[in-house]
């Protein structure tokens, strides 16, 4: 959709710069798509899932400090 509008210069150079994005074009949709998924994560984050959610969703087994312990350098893993 075409349309005009009046944009900060600065504020869109500066987008452009930061982001790469080689066209007014490509800044704006980059910029939209930032603010839609931004608020889109805001809402999910605003309310805290019942406690009821959280059971059953790790392992009980899950041993975090073992399996860091495997991937530090010159570590033996035993068979």
């Amino acid at each position: 959709m075409k349309t005009t509008i009046d944009i900060d210069e600065k504020k869109l150079e500066t987008v452009m710069r930061l982001t790469g994005a080689r066209t007014r074009k490509a800044a704006v949709d980059y910029a939209l798509t930032c603010t839609e998924r931004s608020e889109r994560l805001r809402k999910v984050f605003e309310k805290p899932l019942p406690d009821e959610e959280y059971r059953g969703s790790l392992d009980p087994d899950y041993d975090l400090r073992s399996i860091r312990g495997k991937d530090r350098p010159g570590a033996h893993v035993d068979d």
